[in-house]
């Protein structure tokens, strides 16, 4: 049995209520575009949501140029999933996502080793001026 990924998401920040535990995601994205490459996005949150799981999972999240497989940003835990009805929700912050080039890219997670979901966004250059935006 492995964990079912029910959601993977980007986007400018997470707020979590401490009063209800419910997560409200800010700024939904599957774009970034940027004026010049090498682009540097500074920062960005991943929503994942498991369900599914039996113990305690080494999770390995990553964003992976499709291109060419190369592995641009990797981060990893644990992800404690004890009972199968349960469903966990995680936020990763990342900063400073350096993109070499334009193209297709993945959030890809994983857990102990096997990839359980995976999301593609798009990254373009803009015919503006301006830094790069979602």
């Amino acid at each position: 049995m492995k964990p079912i990924v029910l959601a993977i998401s980007i986007c400018d920040d997470i707020i979590r209520d401490e009063v209800s535990r419910k997560m409200s995601l800010i700024g939904l994205f599957n774009r970034i575009q940027s004026s010049s490459f090498p682009a540097t996005h500074s920062s960005l949150h991943v929503y994942v949501s498991l369900t599914n799981g039996h113990k305690k999972y080494k999770g390995e999240l990553r964003f992976v140029n499709e291109s060419d497989n190369n592995i641009i940003f990797k981060t990893n835990g644990d992800v404690p999933l004890q009972n199968p009805l349960q469903t966990l929700e995680l936020n990763f912050s990342v900063r400073n996502l350096k993109f070499d080039k334009p193209g297709k890219y993945d959030v890809q997670f994983y857990c102990d080793g096997t990839l359980v979901g995976s999301r593609g966004f798009i990254v373009s250059a803009s015919t503006s001026t301006s830094e790069i935006k979602e």
